[in-house]
């Protein structure tokens, strides 16, 4: 009895930890996904072509920020986790999204193109901190 008890729990563990492996690898697909088509729409709405399509640009940085969110708590709860990326990714992504909201009223005029920069460095940043942990949380979970 006692014996299938503890298989019973170390089977149980193993499912919990391919179960989180999997959902750090689907956070790391959608921040893939949805960083690179807020990029890409970003980049569009920065010529000033297709103004429309704003909402979709900040849902999918919306997006992009939740997955590297849910890839910094990973990283934070795994055995061998990292708390410096689990921190940066919280800050990284808070800040992505307050800017992205709030860009169109900060230097208005000539200058916004510096908002500009900045915001698509933090976009960027986000992407790359975001695969950065998912690959370091696959290392850590092995």
């Amino acid at each position: 009895m006692l014996v299938a008890r503890a298989y019973t729990t170390h089977a149980a563990a193993g499912r919990e930890r391919t179960y989180a492996v999997m959902i750090i690898r689907i956070a790391s697909i959608v921040l893939s996904l949805a960083g690179i088509l807020a990029l890409i729409f970003g980049l569009v709405l920065w010529t000033g072509m297709a103004l429309n399509i704003i909402s979709l640009h900040m849902l999918l940085g919306l997006l992009a920020v939740a997955a590297l969110w849910v890839i910094g708590i990973g990283q934070a709860l795994v055995r061998g986790g990292s708390w410096i990326i689990a921190a940066c990714a919280v800050i990284v992504g808070a800040l992505t999204g307050w800017l992205g909201m709030i860009q169109a009223s900060l230097l208005v005029g000539d200058y916004h193109w510096i908002i500009q920069v900045i915001h698509l460095l933090l976009g960027v940043l986000t992407i790359g901190l975001g695969h950065m942990g998912a690959a370091r949380y696959r290392r850590a979970a092995a």
